[in-house]
C-alpha cells in the first residue's frame, strides 16, 4: 500500500519524487494534527506580541516548517529529503529566536543550529555511502533494492544513529533539546517536542527499511540507547526547577521508549520473528503518535501557565487550578497519559512495548533474553520516575497556594481563566485524541500494526493481532469497573448521610501561629530523596545554610541538576576547539605562509583523494 508522485526537477542528482507508504502515513497523521492544533493556540498566545514583534515572519517560518516536515517524511529521494532537512533546521532556528531580545534565546538557537549541522554531517557520509553501493543512485527505492555488506551496513547504521540520534535527542547528544525546548514560545515548543525531534525516529525507521539485513548487534544497540536515554531523561526532568525544561527532558525520556520498541522490532525481524518484529515496530510508531499528542498538550499547558503568572518557575507557583480550571483540567490529562496509566493514550504504546519485550524473552536466544529483561526493568522504572515527576509537577503548580511572593496570585484570581479561546479548543482537541486512543485503542493499533509490518518486512497471522487487543480491552473493561463501582460508592455516601455537612477541624499547625505557603513542598524539595540517590550520576549540586538548633538563623538554601553530558563532554570540548579556532585564526592572519600552506595541503588531499 504505497503511492509514488514524481515531478520533474532539474536540481542535479535529485527528483522531486513523494512517495506515501504505512511508515510515512504514521509521521503525516502526527504532522497534521499538531501543526493544526499549535497554529490555533498560537493565534491566542501570540496577541500579546502584536505590534512588538513580527507576525508575518513567524507565521512564515512556521508554514515553512510544516512543509518541510511533510516533504521530510514523503521524500523518496535523498538530495529531496536533505534540502527539506536543511529548509526544517533553518525555520526551526528562526522559530526558536522569536524573542531574540534576550541573550539565552540566541544561545539557545545557535547550539541547536550547531548540533542539527554536526549531525547532518554524518547523514551526508551516510547517503553518499548508500548511493556508492547503489551505483551512485539517490533513490530511496533503488537503495533498498541493493545488498550491502555486513561491514558496510553496520557503519551505515552507526552513522545514521550519530545523524538522526542528534535530531531525536538520544544520549548523550541531546544536549541542545533542553536549551532550545524552553527558549521557544509554547506551541513552537510542542512541535519541536512533538514533531521535529521525531524525524530523527523517522530517520533511523526509513534507514531500518532501506537496510533488509543489519548486523544483530544493532538491535541491541537500539536497546541499550533506549534504557540510558529513557532513564537518564527521566532522572534530568525530576532535578529541574523550571516548566518547559522539565518537559524538554521528558522528550528524551520518550525517544528512549520509542528506541526499546525499535530495538525489540529490529530483533524480531533479525531472528525471524514476524509477529514480535511487527509489535515491536508497531509499540514504537504508536509512541510517535501518542507523544506528539500528550507532549504537544503539555506543552500548551505550560504555555498557558507562563503566559498568565509571567514565570515558568515552579517553586514560584501553586494554587492555580482554582484560577484556571480548563488548563489544570487538560494538563492533568497530558500528564496522566504521559505516566501511561490505564484509559489514556500512552498506556497504549507502553503496552504494546511491553508485550514486545515478553515475547522477546521466549523467542530470541540468550543474549535476547538479558537485553528484552533490561528493557522490560527500565522501561517499568521510568514509568515510575514519570509518575513520581508529574505528581511533582501538578502538585506544585497547579495545587496547594503560590509560593513565592513576586507572583501576584491575588491580580491572577480577580479575573477568570484569561487563556484564549483559542489555546482552550486546541488543548482540548489533543485532551481528546488522547483519551479516545486510550479508552478506544482498535483503531490506532490496527494502523500501526500495517506499518509495524511494512517496516519489518513481513507478515503474521491476522488473528495474531489479537494477541493485543484481548488483553488491551480486559485492562480498560476492568479500570472503567473499578471507577463505576468507585462513583457507585461516592454516591451511596451521599444518600446515606444526606445533606449533612461535612465536619470540619483545624489542621493542625506544628506548633506555628499561622500558616505561610513557605510550609508546602517545592519542586526541589518533593524529589530530593530520588535526585540525592542518583546525585553522581545528574551532578546534583547543593548549595545554602544548614538549618540547625531550636531557634535557627535565617537561612537560604539551592539545589540544582547539571547535564553530564554538557559539562563533563560537549563543554570541555567546545572550549578546547574555540582556542584552537582562535590559535588557527591568529596565525592565519599573521602569517601569509601558513595561510597559504593550509590551502596546498586541502588540494594535495583532494588530489589523493581522486587518485585513489
Amino acid at each position: 500500500m504505497q503511492k509514488i508522485i514524481s515531478l520533474p526537477w532539474q536540481v542535479p542528482f535529485g527528483t522531486f519524487a513523494l512517495k506515501l507508504d504505512p511508515l510515512s502515513l504514521v509521521f503525516l497523521f502526527a504532522i497534521v494534527i499538531l501543526v493544526v492544533c499549535s497554529g490555533l493556540y498560537g493565534i491566542g498566545y501570540l496577541r500579546p506580541y502584536k505590534g512588538k514583534k513580527g507576525m508575518g515572519w513567524h507565521l512564515f517560518f512556521y508554514i515553512l516548517l510544516a512543509v518541510s516536515l511533510i516533504l521530510v517524511v514523503t521524500a523518496n529521494n535523498v538530495i529531496l529529503f536533505l534540502g527539506a532537512w536543511e529548509l526544517m533546521a533553518i525555520a526551526n532556528y528562526f522559530l526558536i529566536i522569536f524573542n531574540n531580545d534576550q541573550h539565552e534565546v540566541r544561545r539557545a538557537g545557535f547550539l541547536y543550529l550547531m548540533a542539527t549541522h554536526c549531525g547532518t554531517f554524518c547523514l551526508f557520509l551516510m547517503f553518499f555511502l548508500m548511493a556508492n553501493n547503489a551505483a551512485g543512485s539517490m533513490n530511496f527505492d533503488v537503495i533498498a533494492a541493493t545488498n550491502f555488506s555486513p561491514i558496510m551496513a553496520g557503519i551505515i547504521f552507526v552513522l545514521a544513529l550519530l545523524g538522526f540520534g542528534v535530531k531525536a535527542g538520544f544520549c548523550p547528544m541531546h544536549i541542545w533539546l533542553p536549551h532550545a525546548h524552553p527558549a521557544a514560545p509554547s506551541h513552537v515548543s510542542a512541535l519541536m517536542s512533538g514533531l521535529a525531534i521525531k524525524t530523527g525516529i523517522y530517520g533511523i525507521c526509513r534507514v531500518i527499511w532501506i537496510m533488509k539485513i543489519l548486523p544483530d548487534w544493532c538491535g541491541y544497540v537500539l536497546l541499550i540507547i533506549g534504557a540510558s536515554s529513557g532513564l537518564l531523561g527521566v532522572l534530568y526532568a525530576l532535578g529541574q526547577h523550571e516548566l518547559k525544561k522539565l518537559l524538554a527532558y521528558h522528550s528524551i525520556e520518550n525517544i528512549g521508549i520509542i528506541a526499546l520498541g525499535l530495538g525489540v522490532g529490529l530483533l524480531g525481524r533479525t531472528y525471524n520473528q514476524p509477529f514480535l518484529s511487527a509489535v515491536g515496530f508497531a509499540g514504537a510508531l504508536l509512541h510517535v503518535i501518542n507523544h506528539a499528542l500528550f507532549k504537544g498538550l503539555l506543552f500548551l499547558g505550560a504555555g498557558s501557565v507562563i503566559q498568565k503568572t509571567h514565570t515558568g518557575n515552579m517553586d514560584h507557583l501553586g494554587g492555580l487550578a482554582k484560577v484556571m480550571p480548563y488548563t489544570s483540567a487538560l494538563f492533568l490529562v497530558g500528564a496522566l497519559s504521559i505516566c501511561g496509566l490505564p484509559l489514556f493514550n500512552g498506556f497504549i504504546s507502553e503496552f504494546i512495548i511491553f508485550m514486545g519485550l515478553f515475547n522477546g524473552l521466549f523467542n530470541l536466544p540468550q543474549q535476547g533474553i538479558f537485553f528484552c529483561g533490561l528493557g522490560i526493568v527500565s522501561l517499568a522504572v521510568m514509568g515510575a520516575l514519570a509518575l513520581a515527576c508529574f505528581t511533582k509537577v501538578y502538585g506544585t503548580v497547579f495545587l496547594g497556594e503560590v509560593r513565592a511572593e513576586n507572583v501576584n496570585i491575588e491580580d491572577i484570581r480577580g479575573r477568570k481563566e484569561s487563556t484564549s479561546k483559542w489555546m482552550i479548543v486546541a488543548m482540548m482537541s489533543l485532551a481528546g485524541l488522547c483519551l479516545w486512543i486510550g479508552l478506544a485503542p482498535h483503531t490506532m493499533v490496527n494502523f500501526t500494526l500495517v506499518s509495524g509490518q511494512y517496516l519489518s518486512g513481513k507478515s503474521f497471522a491476522v488473528n495474531e493481532a489479537e494477541k493485543l487487543l484481548i488483553p488491551l480491552a480486559t485492562i480498560i473493561s476492568v479500570v472503567l469497573f473499578l471507577i463505576v463501582v468507585f462513583l457507585g460508592l461516592i454516591v451511596l455516601r451521599r444518600l446515606v448521610k444526606g445533606n449533612a455537612a461535612p465536619l470540619i477541624r483545624e489542621t493542625w499547625s506544628c506548633g506555628f501561629e499561622q500558616f505561610s505557603p513557605r510550609f508546602q513542598y517545592t519542586s526541589a524539595s518533593f524529589a530530593r530523596s530520588i535526585v540525592e540517590f542518583a546525585k553522581n550520576i545528574l551532578l546534583f549540586n547543593r548549595q545554602g545554610n544548614k538549618i540547625m538548633g531550636a531557634f535557627p538563623a535565617a537561612g537560604n538554601m539551592s539545589s540544582a541538576v547539571k547535564d553530564a553530558a554538557e559539562e563533563i563532554m560537549v563543554r570541555p570540548f567546545y572550549i578546547r576547539l574555540i582556542r584552537l579556532s582562535r590559535k588557527i585564526d591568529e596565525n592565519r592572519n599573521k602569517y601569509t605562509q601558513m595561510y597559504l600552506m593550509y590551502i596546498f595541503l586541502f588540494l594535495i588531499f583532494l588530489l589523493v583523494w581522486k587518485i585513489r
